[in-house]
């Protein structure tokens, strides 16, 4: 059958072309829209580091002199540390609290604040200023129970479980796995010192990498600890309050008892509650505000208007071809064949112009993707690409693109050759050749 087929094309292959020619046309086109989806998709699976079930972050507003609430006998640095103080009390004696975090305005995920710094796994290298690995910087207020790790779910790197955070903060950092291998090759580094700047710090633990936005890959991370707040007129700015639920409260009731009988609370000195948000809305905002949303519809949408005209050039190409060749059917019908095998001639005839058009577009697609580079996520600069993702990886990157290409275009070459197929394979084999 097959040699039968592939005479057959040739012999049909001036009403092939045009078909053809848009095989390999939308081929390309398909794989250059597959690309980011596939980069934003296997980025999203990437575990986060943390769970982010339950978690809110309390947002804290300030008045300043133009306002009419401002109170200038409030707005010493110490009265603020007073009042700011007061408002974190407030935050964490709430029944449906587990735990809490005095957290860094870039120390949440999705928050709108990124802090990189410059890690050093040894004074040699810091004095050559060299050799150093570019990290995000976290940081908490360890005060009070405030424990940004537990808070936030993260893990050890090793054993999975809790980490603990040391009674003395001051000089001890925790990193993340990716950090720590960066650094010394090896994820088993505590008790090690690191160098950010001149100051030197004890690594206190190491935990599971850590992603920042949703739709990127995890960037080295070091998270820093203080033992106190500091009054000044910026501590909104500097510190913010993230709580996470216990297990079983009603997030519905939660919300409207908060804005209801806690926010009215949060109104101290000069200070005043603005915000609670939900972890899963900062990640939606993000996304929005970064563009990442509106890349998903928009290859989303040219993925559908290409997949849209091969199922449509399909469909009439076969139309077309099975009206002219109803007596052939009608022939191949009398002498026995079924309906069944009348379609997969067809539908192999299709998947083989597909084929043959795909495979030749490829060393086209493979100078592209070397030209151009593959689809990545802007991060940073000084980001480099973790190799035991596979999206990081040239070879596999292309290849995995390539093939999701190739399913969903044959995928949908073959419903349209189906449809017009069946139809005419269902006609009685007298009034095909009748017509012919």
């Amino acid at each position: 059958m097959l040699q039968t087929i592939l005479h057959q094309l040739w012999n049909q292959r001036r009403q092939n072309a045009w078909i053809f020619l848009e095989l390999l046309v939308v081929s390309f086109f398909l794989w250059t829209v597959i690309d980011p989806i596939y980069v934003l998709t296997a980025n999203h699976a990437i575990d986060r580091g943390y769970n982010p079930e339950g978690l809110y972050v309390v947002n804290i507003g300030m008045y300043d002199e133009t306002n009419g609430h401002f109170d200038p006998d409030m707005a010493s640095d110490s009265m603020n540390l007073v009042a700011y103080t007061r408002l974190a009390r407030i935050v964490r004696e709430q029944p449906e609290v587990d735990s809490w975090a005095i957290a860094g305005n870039q120390s949440f995920p999705c928050s709108n604040s990124w802090s990189g710094t410059q890690i050093y796994a040894d004074t040699a290298s810091l004095h050559k200023r060299e050799g150093f690995v570019h990290a995000q910087s976290y940081c908490f207020v360890a005060t009070d129970g405030s424990n940004m790790l537990h808070t936030y779910g993260m893990k050890d790197a090793r054993t999975g479980g809790d980490i603990q955070v040391p009674e003395q903060v001051e000089d001890k950092a925790f990193i993340s796995e990716r950090l720590a291998q960066r650094l010394f090759g090896t994820a088993d580094v505590v008790g090690k010192k690191v160098y950010q700047g001149e100051d030197a710090l004890e690594v206190a633990g190491v935990f599971r990498d850590f992603k920042h936005r949703d739709y990127e890959q995890p960037y080295p991370l070091i998270v820093t600890m203080y033992s106190e707040m500091y009054g000044s007129p910026y501590m909104p700015w500097w510190y913010n309050f993230v709580i996470r639920l216990k297990p079983g409260v009603d997030v519905s009731a939660f919300k409207q008892r908060f804005q209801q009988e806690v926010a009215p609370q949060l109104s101290v000195g000069n200070f005043y509650f603005d915000s609670l948000k939900e972890f899963s809305e900062l990640s939606e905002d993000y996304a929005m505000k970064s563009g990442v949303t509106n890349k998903l519809r928009l290859q989303y949408a040219l993925t559908g208007f290409a997949l849209l005209c091969i199922f449509l050039g399909m469909v009439g190409t076969f139309w077309i071809r099975s009206n002219a060749r109803r007596g052939e059917i009608g022939v191949m019908r009398s002498m026995g064949a079924s309906q069944g095998c009348i379609v997969r001639q067809f539908l192999l005839e299709a998947w083989l112009l597909l084929t043959i058009a795909f495979v030749l577009v490829i060393p086209f697609l493979f100078y592209h993707a070397h030209a151009n580079g593959l689809y990545t996520v802007e991060m940073n600069d000084k980001f480099v690409p973790n190799p035991a993702y596979g999206q990081n990886r040239f070879g596999f990157h292309f290849t995995v693109v390539l093939a999701l290409s190739y399913v969903v275009l044959m995928l949908i070459a073959l419903v349209g050759t189906y449809i017009p197929v069946r139809r005419a394979a269902r006609a009685l084999p007298v009034e095909a050749l009748r017509e012919e």
